[in-house]
């Protein structure tokens, strides 16, 4: 299969964090390592924070603009997090592959992203844990020129994709194979970023794309059609991850964020309104009716229990194996810790 790269098209990422292993142990600037995290460390096990409690500063990083994350903008926006003794940060990283670096050089103390690229990562043997999980299906959709009408009209077309490895790119991958379409039949355009993508696809660069409400609904208005919704098809990008030397040093701050998230995904689900104020808000969108085309499509996407699926992260690890032509592990539950969201879901009752 042909790919091509599209550096015409990309905007260049900034550069997250460090060198991976020598930073592996960086103390991340939220990290609660005074006299008072020993001392609560025992309690991690409360289900309940108030703002009463000393708020801890933590800076969250997210992988795409869009809709996806409006748990993390609501638990912003509507308090969520503070009530919850937090005060987070949101970082905007361009693509899933900075998420890794971002963590391991401590610039973020969360990160959520595709699940794979912590996979890889892990395999590398980087000490790396899922916390925690808001999708567990693609939230893509594909949209292009009026000349495809369906999935099979692809053959032979051009398709912009963000990066390697990233979740557009998985995405199609996916779609051919569900369609019986070899990818070799389809040309990828890595165009660096949705804008780009976007752009491609409006230059005629590309037949298609892939990406996430609202963005690409967007250019249903100049004329390009929707050929096909992902969200029927199971894979972790909404994947919460932290190192594990930063879990083991802050359980305090870990079960604060476990209970705020928890209640960031009820809200979603049960305040329409104030949630897409904040998809508006965040994702750049200013037409009303396309944040609630955004809204409801993820519906279907966004988890309401945060607690990580085994085997969603069992698939992960086997495409990522698969690509470093590495075995997969034999139990990879031992990079699953679900001990703060099982907590908070206990405790919300």
């Amino acid at each position: 299969m042909k790919r091509i790269s599209g550096s015409r098209f990309a905007r260049k990422a900034p550069v997250v964090g460090g060198v991976l292993g020598a930073a592996l142990f960086v103390s991340a600037c939220g990290s609660s390592g005074s006299a008072s995290t020993a001392t609560t460390a025992g309690n991690a096990a409360a289900t309940t924070t108030t703002a009463s409690a000393a708020p801890i500063s933590i800076t969250i990083g997210d992988t795409a603009i869009g809709a996806g994350y409006a748990d993390i903008y609501v638990g912003i926006k509507d308090g969520i997090f503070a009530k919850n003794g937090l005060n987070v940060k949101l970082v905007k990283l361009n693509t899933s592959s900075q998420l890794v670096p971002a963590l391991v050089g401590g610039s973020v103390q969360i990160g959520v992203g595709v699940a794979d690229d912590t996979a890889a990562a892990i395999l590398k043997n980087i000490p790396l844990k899922f916390i925690g999980l808001s999708e567990g299906t693609y939230n893509l959709e594909v949209w292009g020129d009026s000349s495809i009408k369906s999935v099979q009209d692809l053959v032979g077309k051009k398709v912009a994709v963000s990066a390697p490895n990233s979740e557009s790119d998985f995405g199609l991958t996916a779609l051919l194979a569900k369609n019986n379409i070899p990818e070799s039949s389809v040309q990828r355009i890595y165009a660096g970023s949705i804008p780009a993508m976007v752009s491609a696809l409006e230059s005629g660069s590309a037949n298609a794309l892939l990406t996430q409400p609202p963005q690409g609904t967007a250019t249903g208005k100049k004329g390009y059609v929707k050929i096909a919704d992902l969200s029927n098809l199971p894979f972790a990008v909404g994947s919460y991850t932290v190192t594990a030397a930063y879990a083991q040093s802050n359980p305090e701050v870990l079960q604060r964020w476990a209970n705020a998230e928890v209640q960031n995904l009820a809200f979603i689900h049960d305040h329409p309104n104030q949630t897409i104020a904040a998809i508006e808000s965040d994702s750049g969108i200013t037409d009303p009716a396309l944040a609630k085309y955004a809204y409801n499509f993820f519906l279907n996407v966004w988890t309401k229990n945060p607690q990580v699926q085994t085997s969603l992260i069992q698939d992960a690890f086997t495409r990522a194996a698969a690509k470093a032509k590495k075995p997969v592990p034999s139990d990879i539950t031992q990079y699953i810790d679900n001990t703060f969201a099982q907590k908070a879901v206990n405790s919300a009752g």
